[in-house]
């Protein structure tokens, strides 16, 4: 039996980074300060980073032109959208271009060197002063090397648009992942494919280049074992406009880069809009296990699991926030859209990754409001046999022992070590 409730928190603070062996920040503007010629790829001949070889490729991102959409609710008119495509800085009087930027800092599981995304269906939505809106596409897809763009925005498309509308939504689609492994690629379950992003602020576009920086934070975690691995990248994100005093001409230009690295305002930004949770308690005996985790950062936010993994077998550092290198011998808790925990049981080897995927596909997970704290609760025997078939027999909860408890979400974890009772 599980059982679940939710208070409202009046002091919102602001918690420390999240140090992942498994998935996240952001950026808007302050005082947007720019970098060396040297420093700034302005050919329009520059392509994102290819996609590599992997022990399981997913098939090529193939992307069509999207010329109609289905519309938030509103009384006003629609008007018709339309795609363009802008391979130069040269804009037509009354018009505004539009460059649309990835940044990155991914939190990776222990043994990731390299996350690369397949994108596709980049839109933005606009409204204008006469009540009609809409939705234009970019008919363009590609590839990014996320972990290349640390402290590092990109141009990736951009887009034609009347001057004096307002942009107030970003969309785009994750369609495949690829995560380099100790050497080795492989394929990674991507659970959030759609990302529609509130853009913090908005945009009022002008006649002349305008910019959109996207921040994606992903989480990506091990579900496998080191030596047959299964990936999962969950990820949220967050847009804001590039200040109008900061940009350039250049900037539309796909492949145009912009340093972030030690800029202030960056660092005050990633603070003012950071997602983050932290466990305040939470106690673990042979039958029971309760956690109470409140949202200590902007925005609301979704847990998805929750790990407990005794000390023993974890390899790697006990710092808060850590998420063990692999699952494998843990206890692991799906956490359903009404607060409840459901065990996560493995029963054959080769069925892993689709086991795994269709679990997680059960619910959308618990959305957790801004400001807010929930507890959530198990009652029932807990053993630690997630992937144990694979080498012995589940080994039970002791009294006296040490767990690592830890809850992942979008973007989000932290982790907590406890003492069974």
């Amino acid at each position: 039996m599980c059982r679940w409730k939710m208070s409202n928190k009046k002091n919102v603070i602001i918690s420390g980074t999240i140090a992942l062996a498994a998935a996240i920040l952001i950026i808007a503007a302050s005082i947007f300060a720019g970098i060396a010629p040297h420093q700034i790829q302005t050919s329009t001949t520059a392509q994102p980073t290819s996609f590599p070889t992997t022990q399981s490729q997913p098939s090529q991102t193939t992307t069509t032109t999207q010329t109609t959409a289905t519309q938030p609710t509103s009384t006003s008119t629609t008007v018709q959208t339309s795609t363009t495509v802008q391979t130069s800085t040269t804009v037509p009087s009354g018009k505004g271009i539009i460059a649309i930027m990835f940044t990155d800092p991914p939190r990776l599981a222990e043994g990731v060197e390299a996350v690369y995304i397949n994108y596709s269906k980049i839109g933005i939505h606009f409204e204008r002063s006469n009540k009609t809106h809409g939705w234009i596409w970019v008919n363009k897809g590609g590839s990014l090397n996320l972990t290349s763009l640390v402290d590092i925005a990109q141009t990736i498309a951009s887009l034609e648009i009347d001057s004096n509308v307002y942009v107030n939504i970003v969309r785009f689609n994750i369609t495949g992942a690829v995560v380099t492994y100790n050497d080795k690629n492989y394929t990674a379950y991507v659970h959030t494919e759609n990302l529609t992003v509130p853009i913090i602020g908005g945009l009022e576009v002008v006649e002349g280049s305008n910019a959109l920086l996207l921040d994606i934070q992903p989480t990506v975690f091990n579900m496998g074992t080191e030596d047959e691995p299964f990936f999962v990248l969950s990820a949220v994100a967050k847009a804001y406009p590039v200040p109008r005093e900061e940009v350039r001409d250049e900037m539309p230009v796909p492949g145009f880069k912009l340093m972030l690295k030690d800029r202030l305002w960056w660092h005050r930004l990633r603070q003012m809009h950071a997602s983050s949770i932290e466990i305040s308690s939470a106690t673990l005996s042979s039958d029971s296990l309760k956690i109470t985790v409140q949202n200590k950062g902007e925005g609301d936010v979704m847990l998805r699991l929750v790990i407990v993994a005794p000390l023993y077998t974890l390899q790697t550092s006990k710092d808060r926030g850590y998420i063990p290198k692999i699952f494998v011998g843990a206890a692991i808790f799906l956490i359903k859209e009404d607060g409840t925990l459901q065990p996560l049981q493995l029963t054959y080897k080769q069925n892993m990754g689709e086991e795994v995927k269709s679990q997680l596909l059960i619910g959308r997970g618990y959305k957790l409001m801004q400001g807010s704290t929930a507890h959530f609760e198990y009652i029932g025997k807990i053993s630690f046999e997630y992937g144990i078939r694979l080498r012995g027999m589940p080994t039970p909860t002791t009294s006296g022992n040490k767990y690592l408890v830890a809850v992942i979400g979008d973007g989000v974890a932290d982790s907590i070590v406890v003492e069974a009772k």
